[in-house]
């Protein structure tokens, strides 16, 4: 009966995964997430499936067929050697998912860990909040409030791994509950490599994961026992040995001292661009985003929750659990509103503002720490469901009147959510002439038509989304989306004379120069195929481009496949 009802828990959240990105599971094998439009403009895309994409192979290639760290690459963004340990590179999921990218294709392996990071966000946070409440219905309830934000619903529609893998924050709050309940040091191991594997997932993660993990140790460590409703809340406050908590901490901080962070301090020597204060100010949460629906998922948690919050407070009284987790919300709150505040013309800075410089000016996105905030709003909402709305007279023995009302509150849920509304997706043209490349023999570089070098504060060039494609022809290209990259490497793409042509930012030079530069840049990079995207330039670009690769002595043009005009490099 117990798997029968575990088994019932993930297919309810499996379900509402559906739900939410109907387009794409009904195209699992040949769809990515989120809008791109392969054209001759300079709008950046809406959605970043490409990185992502490219980062789920990049893990998998660099540790199993090359035998390489995977924190390192000149794979995109030929011919700089980037550090990744400051790039969004979800390395943990490359590394689980190279299996399944063996067997199933990396298109239905990225999906599949799109769908997984949902089911995964509900059940964990169904799994922790059963600890605290009486009523399995409730906890199901908080597991579709955190884990179906129109945030989560964004982050899935841009093609965000890292940050979908919020399963991460309530994992590590029901380890630690574990540990309270069982004073064992294997529990306090458990929870300090959970902690180290959301690092490994994403930056982020790990952080968010110890903002409410800290505050949570240390206000179930110092609670006295008292009575509670269950059997249950009565073990979780007792209070935890100091050595449990090092041992946590130890086992956390051991492998981060071998991976990642020595490669981050490392990569934190580069010229990385800053984020102003500004800057961040912009990604900044407002207060009325409470209370609207936003088309940006990250700026908006819909305004039902909030609402509710609100509305629990009067019913709070003396429970200090709840008070607990509704200031650790208002906290992450008023973290996502930014930098600063301004109140008739004066400006008040924030306690943002210490974090930003804490994370050496380079964490930007003060909106994400509503992930957090959501976690423990949800928490308020359905301990005050529990154990107060359900405890009046007329609900307290009517078990179907309670369910209905949690069914109720769903269908509310799902509706402020918006999530019945169609999930965007994009088909990317299946072209097979990166995989006749990739069977090519020897070593050589790809040179795709225009360039694009993409980071998370600038961009030069188009076309960065062809990134897409280095999974497919395998062999190390210029054009590429990092999220961090040091300030020389955009300036060379852009200074230069015969690549600031090729990434569109300046007109090609003389016939005679740019055919000389050419032919030096394919010796140098010892590049063995030119790939030419018609549907990224203009009538007058895709002519002069044309004429200069096709005049180029080095080429030989090999034919044309959709859009692509493919050249391959003599004696190749």
């Amino acid at each position: 009966m117990i798997v029968v009802r575990r088994v019932a828990i993930v297919l309810f959240y499996l379900l509402i995964a559906i739900l939410a990105l109907d387009a794409l599971i009904a195209n699992f094998t040949t769809a990515m997430p989120g809008i791109v439009k392969l054209q001759a403009s300079n709008a950046v895309q809406p959605s970043e499936f490409d990185i992502f994409f490219w980062n789920l192979w990049w893990v998998r290639h660099a540790i199993f067929d090359l035998h390489v760290s995977p924190l390192y690459t000149h794979f995109v963004v030929y011919p700089f050697t980037s550090p990744l340990a400051g790039h969004t590179l979800a390395l943990l999921w490359g590394f689980l998912s190279a299996p399944f990218q063996m067997l199933f294709g990396l298109i239905p392996t990225f999906n599949g860990i799109v769908v997984l990071a949902f089911v995964l966000a509900g059940v964990a946070m169904y799994a922790f909040v059963r600890q605290h409440v009486q009523r399995a219905s409730v906890a199901l309830l908080a597991g579709l409030i955190f884990a179906f934000t129109p945030a989560m619903v964004q982050r899935a529609s841009v093609g965000h791994l890292d940050k979908l893998s919020i399963f991460w924050l309530p994992l590590c709050l029901l380890l630690w509950d574990k540990v309270l309940e069982t004073k064992r040091w294997t529990w306090a191991v458990i929870t300090g490599l959970c902690l180290y594997l959301a690092w490994l997932t994403d930056f982020q993660q790990a952080m968010w994961a110890l903002l409410l993990l800290g505050p949570y140790a240390v206000y179930t460590s110092l609670k006295s026992r008292r009575r509670s409703g269950t059997e249950k809340s009565i073990k979780l406050h007792v209070s935890v040995p100091l050595w449990l908590l090092l041992i946590m901490l130890i086992t956390f901080i051991i492998p981060a001292l071998f991976v990642p962070l020595p490669q981050l301090l490392e990569a934190s020597k580069l010229s990385y661009p800053s984020a102003r204060l500004e800057d961040t100010a912009y990604f900044a949460f407002q207060v009325q985003d409470l209370f609207i629906r936003s088309a940006n998922g990250d700026f908006t948690i819909g305004w039902l929750l909030p609402l509710l919050a609100l509305i629990s407070v009067p019913f709070i009284r003396r429970d200090g659990e709840r008070w607990f987790w509704l200031i650790i919300g208002l906290g992450c709150f008023i973290l996502a509103l930014g930098p600063y505040i301004d109140v008739g013309g004066t400006r008040i800075e924030l306690p943002y503002v210490w974090v930003h410089r804490l994370l050496g000016n380079q964490y930007r996105t003060p909106m994400r720490f509503m992930t957090p905030a959501g976690l423990a709003l949800t928490m308020a909402v359905c301990l005050t469901l529990d154990r107060t709305v359900f405890c009046w007279k007329w609900l307290v023995s009517r078990v179907k009147a309670q369910r209905a009302l949690v069914a109720g509150l769903m269908l509310l849920f799902i509706w402020d959510y918006d999530l019945p509304r169609p999930f965007p997706i994009t088909t990317m043209p299946d072209y097979q002439a990166y995989r006749s490349i990739a069977q090519a023999p020897g070593d050589f570089t790809v040179l795709e038509l225009p360039i694009g070098v993409r980071t998370g504060f600038a961009l030069v060039g188009r076309g960065e989304t062809l990134q897409y494609y280095a999974p497919f022809h395998q062999r190390p290209t210029p054009t590429g989306y990092l999220s961090r990259l040091p300030n020389e490497v955009l300036d060379y793409f852009y200074s230069d004379p015969l690549l600031g042509a090729l990434t569109l930012s300046h007109g090609l030079p003389p016939q005679t120069e740019v055919d000389v530069r050419l032919s030096q840049l394919i010796r140098d990079w010892n590049i063995g195929y030119v790939v030419l995207h018609t549907d990224l330039l203009e009538q007058g670009r895709i002519k002069s481009f044309g004429d200069l690769l096709n005049r180029q002595p080095l080429l030989e043009k090999m034919g044309e496949e959709g859009s692509l005009v493919i050249y391959k490099a003599r004696g190749k």
